[in-house]
């Protein structure tokens, strides 16, 4: 990801992830690097709460996100609780890291494994 995620950035992500995961039919483990992202829009952070996102969320098996700020992984850790505290199956598996190497290791223990329902790392 390069710069503000807008929020036809976002849907476009979306369905990308609704379309591999119907193609799998087993569910999509998910890794982004977002050392170059800028701000995430108001529109594009609607997106993901709004029901366009149902589907997909159920359909990620685990993430990894690469390279966030620290303020990016507090609010997003906030988020993960507050949705975790109402919802504990909605949350999968979630790592910060710094390289792709990170990220591909803590994935492939999940794939490996099956991913079940977990809080973020």
């Amino acid at each position: 990801m390069r710069g503000d995620v807008l929020g036809e950035d976002m849907r476009s992500q979306i369905n990308v992830l609704r379309a591999l995961a119907k193609r799998t039919g087993d569910g999509v483990f998910w890794m982004a690097d977002v050392t170059a992202m800028g701000t995430v829009t108001t529109e594009a952070r609607r997106a993901v709460a709004a029901n366009e996102f149902l589907g997909v969320r159920e359909s990620l098996r685990g993430s990894a996100i690469i390279g966030a700020s620290f303020t990016a992984r507090v609010v997003s850790t906030l988020m993960m609780r507050a949705v975790r505290a109402l919802e504990p199956t909605r949350i999968r598996p979630v790592a910060f890291v710094e390289t792709e190497a990170e990220a591909r290791a803590f994935l492939e223990q999940f794939r490996m494994h099956g991913a079940g329902v977990a809080g973020a790392l």
